[in-house]
């Protein structure tokens, strides 16, 4: 049987890496979730590295992060999480980088995925020079950077990327399986929590080596047929499960104003640019859309939604404007802000089995 060869991207630091490269940022960067209750109530979602060597880390509290930056006298940016944005940004490497390399690419979350090259590569040498390229191409055509995991198997690839962040790239042959799973400890491996450790330690069992080795009777009995089976092959290095290709549950386009606008009419000048990159991969990929959706961000970074299901999924450009320049205008109507950014989405997408008529509405 042919080897697997699969990859997996995590992007660093996600978030505060796009925000440093949309904003022209140096230095720590905080992104975070504002409450609304006062000024700075809410918690830390991310930030980069330069922020996490000061102490400042996900779920710590903004008041507790700006404390931390008070005392280093260092500049901080502390910015609110736009994870419309993000997603937009993920969408597109998705699109424009790892659709050419490989054939089954599983997005496992808005910064992760995993891609198999098994049928675009012949040796893993060739899969690790397919490496190089992503991560070359993501920081020239995006401005951030990634870390890439290349096994066997989607536990090895995973676990790999983790080795080296930032910039990593870390390739494990099937021979080397044995010797890096053994080189962890068991909190590194996905799935295997502290509770599970400490009824490993409980048994005896301190190691990935002794786990690989340990009665596997002795495992079903305290954890189960299926888990303990299952922690004892990812001891061993060993996972079947398939990249599994997921279809795109949306695709949204979103550009910032030349100025904020109540301008509904100014506005929509934008929407054609947007609507054509939507149907370029609705094209692309033989889709149709069900659902279309509006996004506002206002002069105060607040984002508003407003949609429209419709009677039948469908393909159509004119169509899709339409809706859209209805959605704005009944938001403007309740809306007393002003427009900072807009975007377009298309969502409950299907593969297209023949193009439905007008009619359908």
């Amino acid at each position: 049987m042919t080897d697997r060869k699969i990859l997996h991207v995590d992007m660093d630091s996600f978030y505060a890496s796009v925000e440093k490269q949309r904003k022209g940022l140096e230095g720590p960067i905080v992104i975070c979730v504002y409450s609304g209750r006062t000024e700075d109530s809410g918690a830390v979602s991310t930030c980069n590295y330069e922020a996490r060597d000061m102490g400042i880390h996900a779920a710590m509290p903004i008041t507790r992060a700006k404390n931390i930056a008070e005392k280093s006298e260092k500049e901080v940016h502390f910015l609110p999480m736009d994870r419309e944005y993000y997603q937009q940004i993920s969408d597109e490497i998705r699109e424009q980088i790892y659709e050419k390399y490989a054939e089954k690419i599983e997005q496992a979350s808005i910064d992760e995925a995993y891609l198999d090259t098994t049928d675009k590569v012949e040796s893993f040498d060739e899969a690790e020079q397919l490496a190089e390229k992503i991560q070359e191409e993501v920081e020239e055509e995006f401005g951030i950077t990634c870390s890439i995991g290349i096994g066997p198997n989607k536990l090895v690839a995973k676990i790999a990327s983790d080795r080296e962040k930032p910039e990593g790239l870390t390739m494990v042959l099937p021979e080397e399986v044995q010797e890096f799973m053994q080189s962890l400890e068991l909190e590194d491996i996905h799935g295997i929590g502290g509770k599970t450790v400490e009824k490993l330690e409980a048994l005896g069992i301190a190691s990935v080596k002794e786990l690989a080795e340990a009665d596997t009777r002795e495992l079903i009995e305290e954890f189960g047929e299926n888990l303990g089976v299952k922690i004892q092959e990812k001891a061993c290095g060993q996972d079947d499960e398939e990249v599994s290709e997921k279809m795109q549950k949306q695709i949204t386009r979103i550009t910032t104003l030349d100025q904020n606008s109540r301008s509904v009419n100014h506005i929509k000048t934008y929407f054609p640019d947007l609507a054509d990159e939507i149907f370029e991969q609705l094209e692309d990929k033989g889709l149709n859309f069900g659902q279309v959706v509006l996004v506002v961000i206002d002069s105060e970074i607040q984002m508003h939604t407003r949609s429209k299901t419709l009677k039948a999924r469908i393909r159509d450009r004119e169509k899709f404007i339409e809706e859209e320049e209805a959605l704005l205008e009944d938001f403007m109507n309740d809306f007393d802000g002003e427009v900072r950014r807009i975007g377009l989405r298309v969502s409950d997408l299907e593969e297209d089995r023949g193009q439905r008529k007008l009619e359908s509405f």
